[in-house]
Formats: C-alpha cells, sequence, structure tokens
C-alpha cells in the first residue's frame, strides 16, 4: 500500500513539474508578445500562434535557410526593416535578441497583412507571404481570385486548397486553427 501512495505521488509530482515547465515555456515571451503585436497593429494571439509554430518559443532557434528566433526572422526581412525605419544594418546574432526578433517578425507580418487587406482572407495570405514569400502568395491569391468558391466549402479552406506546398499549406493552417482555440501547450 505505502508503495502504491508513493508511486501515485511521484507521478502526481512529475505531472505538476510538467506542466508547470509547458506553462513557462509557453507563456515567458508573452509580455513582448504582447508588445509587439500592439505596436504593429497585430493580435496577440496570432503572433503566439505564429511563434508556437516557428520556433515552439525557442530564442535560439535556427532555421535550414538561415531564419533565427523566435519568429525565424531571415536577413532580408531584417535589412528591409532597418532600410524602412532608418536604421543600421544588423548583424544575424542580433537577430537572437527575442524582443527584435519579435518587433521585426511582427513588423513584417504587419506588411504582408496590409498587402493583403483587401482579399478575401487576409490573415490567410499575410501568412502565406510570411512563409513562402510574397510571389508565391501572389500567385494563390491570383488562383483564388480567379474562379469562385465552390459551393459547400468554406472559403479558407479552398483557399488553403489552391496552395501546391503541403508545408506551407499545414504552416498556414496550423496557425491558424490554433489562433482561433488559443491553444498553446501540445
Amino acid at each position: 500500500m505505502r508503495r502504491s501512495f508513493a508511486a501515485i505521488a511521484l507521478v502526481i509530482l512529475t505531472i505538476g513539474a510538467a506542466a508547470g515547465w509547458i506553462y513557462y515555456h509557453t507563456t515567458r515571451y508573452d509580455e513582448m508578445i504582447d508588445q509587439a503585436s500592439a505596436r504593429n497593429g497585430l493580435d496577440f494571439y496570432l503572433i503566439k500562434a505564429l511563434v508556437f509554430e516557428e520556433s515552439w518559443f525557442r530564442a535560439q532557434s535556427r532555421g535550414n535557410a538561415g531564419e533565427v528566433g523566435l519568429m525565424q526572422v531571415s536577413m532580408g526581412a531584417a535589412t528591409d526593416f532597418c532600410t524602412r525605419k532608418g536604421f543600421p544594418t544588423l548583424y544575424q546574432e542580433r537577430l537572437l535578441d527575442p524582443a527584435l526578433n519579435l518587433e521585426i517578425g511582427c513588423w513584417y507580418l504587419r506588411q504582408s497583412y496590409e498587402r493583403y487587406r483587401n482579399t478575401p482572407a487576409p490573415e490567410l495570405f499575410a501568412l502565406l507571404r510570411y512563409n513562402a514569400g510574397q510571389s508565391r502568395a501572389d500567385v494563390w491569391l491570383k488562383e483564388a481570385l480567379s474562379k469562385p468558391v465552390p459551393a459547400g466549402i468554406a472559403p479558407e479552406r479552398y483557399y488553403l486548397s489552391l496552395v501546391d506546398i503541403p508545408d506551407t499549406r499545414e504552416y498556414a493552417r496550423s496557425i491558424l486553427q490554433r489562433y482561433r482555440n488559443r491553444q498553446f501547450w501540445f
């Protein structure tokens, strides 16, 4: 009986510790996300969902194409940000600073959102541009606008079906789903 109680207590402690770690891991940048998203007129939960997808809240994360940080900012986006804001060029290591990475990532997503704000799905096309680039997002938008959404299919689902890069399609779908459900634990 004592062993059962000890085993149960150990399981409870382990689950509690894991839940605490996950909570800390998924909320430690909330204040920075809140500030950067507010400065750029974006929804906090959209940015949090994007950070989850891009880096799972790991500030030192590095992508295969050279993008870095919480929002996986590329040097191209950082250079564009610096040029438009009148700042000196940044070194890539500086992009690992969570606050700066969030600011540049939010600024870039805002630029994407502004580009597609008059489209049928501005958040979707902004995310597609963020992930796959402007030329591809423009191609998908042109295709989406070339014919009506089939009856019985949700517009967003239809637009996603036009994305011919499976990873990008899943990327955008996952972020939008997480954003709407506000699910950041798994």
